[in-house]
């Protein structure tokens, strides 16, 4: 598998498969503003990622803590949306809070929670090979489960990709043979190509997921944004109805966030200075994708 990983990487990646990707329309040019305080009136939900947009890593963004205080302050409904798949529901707040915020349990959604709503649809007696770090918590998965360990791995009735860390070149061609003589299905709980570290950019389990696709001509099932999946839970979770024009998705990547939050009807704001376009023009990025958000600002 690839060893290093930049900006310009992920981009030109997530463009290759874009044929796997929701669709929308754009609106015609991004209106530029110095930050989300110049679009507070004009939202009454604001839902944001949470990679590149709050925090870098394990390490908040400058000025991301006050901000999400002050749409509190403003009677402002505040949501995080995020394809973290790997941490337990039970300890989605305990993260946060470590960053310095306040969001409650109800106010995060995340892609594993989307994963573990879609498993009811499959039969309750599968047996499901989940790949994950070493000693992984799946207690909230309503399904029998146990850990993918490549080649010695028992028997399955599916795949579950939860986090990629670990995973290797090796990993990833037992688990192509595995399933090209069983075409068993495989569930993508963390869509994302990359996320930005404090020092790095690190590949996801979309990025695996898609090599498989390409290789063997699958079609691996999805959870998390750009996914609808992902925005139907969310609206399923606000406290009261809102028109989808008067809530705004703030995210870093245009293939997940932006391109993800116009389909589902939502207004969008790019956020280039932390997550995945922080060492590209995002003009270019915008231009070259058609992915065109409504507005565009260097940080919240």
């Amino acid at each position: 598998m690839r060893q290093t990983i930049n900006t310009e990487w992920v981009f030109n990646r997530y463009q290759q498969v874009r044929n796997r990707l929701p669709s929308s329309t754009f609106p015609k040019a991004t209106q530029i503003v110095p930050d989300l305080g110049s679009l507070i009136d004009q939202f009454d939900v604001f839902v944001f990622d949470s990679f590149g947009v709050l925090n870098v890593g394990s390490s908040p963004i400058p000025g991301a803590v006050d901000r999400i205080r002050q749409l509190r302050a403003r009677n402002k409904h505040v949501y995080i949306l995020t394809n973290a798949a790997s941490i337990p529901l039970d300890r989605l707040e305990e993260k946060y809070d470590r960053l310095g915020f306040d969001f409650k349990l109800p106010e995060i959604i995340s892609s594993r929670e989307v994963l573990i709503k879609a498993l009811e649809n499959f039969d309750p007696e599968m047996n499901w090979a989940v790949i994950s770090e070493k000693d992984f918590n799946v207690q909230d998965l309503p399904v029998k489960t146990h850990q993918y360990t490549g080649a010695k791995s028992q028997p399955c009735d599916g795949y579950i990709f939860l986090s990629s860390a670990g995973w290797s070149e090796q990993h990833q061609s037992i688990l192509q043979s595995h399933l090209e003589k069983s075409g068993k299905p495989l569930l993508i709980a963390n869509p994302d190509l990359a996320a930005p570290r404090e020092d790095a950019i690190t590949f996801e389990p979309g990025v695996y997921a898609h090599d498989l696709a390409d290789q063997l001509k699958l079609s691996p099932l999805f959870f998390g944004k750009p996914y609808g999946n992902a925005f139907d839970l969310l609206k399923e979770r606000l406290i009261t109805p809102v028109a989808t024009d008067r809530m705004l998705m703030i995210g870093d990547t245009l293939h997940t966030d932006i391109l993800g939050g116009k389909a589902a009807g939502l207004q969008t704001a790019l956020v280039t200075a932390h997550g995945v376009l922080r060492d590209l023009d995002p003009a270019d990025c915008i231009s070259s994708s058609g992915i065109v958000p409504d507005f565009q600002m260097p940080s919240i």
